[in-house]
């Protein structure tokens, strides 16, 4: 949404598409498509033609008037940020998670605060949310939260869960089905790993894998050398469902399952004063990753 916030905002600035796409260093399509999907997610047009240009709608006008004020709460926070000594910020996330939004995130975190000292503290989703109340950390990307009101969680990226197969392999089963082939599983005790024995559960299944790894990415290259099939975040495969190293299963039963990447933090104590920045950058790391997925 921040994309399509901002280009509202330059075509409100500007009045003109061409001088919007100059504006934000990109073309005049892809500040379109940024448009389009705002208002595809807010349901309601966001840009009118008038004469040979064009104006914004109401509604258009009032999610301007929104990326106005997250842009002055930005720069001032940002300004306050710069004019006090940079307390480090600590971040505790698991591998997978922090493979999938953490570089993008940093990156453009690094550019808004260069003095700002990070610190990345390895650990599962569970590890991740006990340092967060033991104040080990200052925020946590995890991909299941803790029922506990002292942890407040931002949804950033809903991940949704896939099959994959090997090159040649079926294209289309049932959770049956899927449960009595050799599967290649996540790591029992893991968050993820319990997502899916209760989803197998449900149906009153129980498999057992033939192989069971704690890496997501491990797992994806077993089901490309035709160890097994997998479950697998869609994040984890999509790169290797485009090249046809492996190859997507339609499994009934399986439509909605999906993880959510959430960023927790402390709830009942101040947030670090770069969280807000962080956030930011970690959804519009996520806008990109949902769109190549």
């Amino acid at each position: 949404m921040e994309e399509g916030l901002e280009a509202v905002l330059a075509l409100s600035e500007t009045g003109s598409i061409t001088a919007a796409a100059e504006r934000r260093h990109i073309t005049q399509p892809a500040l379109t498509r940024q448009v389009q999907r705002l208002a595809a997610e807010v349901g309601v047009p966001l840009v009118r033609r008038q004469g040979r240009g064009v104006a914004l709608t109401p509604a258009g006008e009032a999610l301007a008037a929104l990326a106005r004020r997250q842009r002055a709460d930005r720069e001032a926070t940002l300004a306050a940020i710069r004019g006090q000594a940079m307390t480090p910020l600590r971040l505790g996330c698991g591998a997978t998670v922090g493979l999938t939004l953490l570089p993008a995130a940093l990156a453009r975190l690094r550019a808004q605060l260069p003095a700002l000292p990070v610190r990345v503290h390895a650990g599962d989703s569970a590890a991740t949310a006990a340092r967060l109340l033991a104040g080990e950390v200052d925020a946590g990307l995890v991909t299941t939260a803790a029922a506990d009101r002292r942890l407040l969680a931002v949804p950033l990226l809903r991940d949704p869960v896939v099959a994959v197969g090997p090159r040649g392999g079926p294209s289309r089963l049932t959770l049956g089905q899927l449960a009595e082939r050799p599967l290649c599983l996540y790591a029992r005790g893991t968050g993820f790993r319990t997502f899916l024995d209760e989803l197998f559960a449900a149906a009153g299944l129980f498999p057992e894998p033939v192989a069971e790894m704690d890496s997501l990415e491990a797992l994806r290259e077993l089901v490309a050398a035709g160890l097994g099939l997998s479950l697998l975040p869609r994040s984890v495969v999509a790169a290797a469902l485009g090249e046809g190293r492996v190859v997507g299963i339609a499994v009934n039963g399986l439509e909605h399952a999906a993880r959510t990447i959430a960023l927790l933090r402390r709830a009942d104590r101040p947030a670090h004063a770069a969280f807000d920045p962080l956030r930011a950058a970690l959804g519009t790391a996520a806008e990109a990753v949902a769109r190549v997925g």
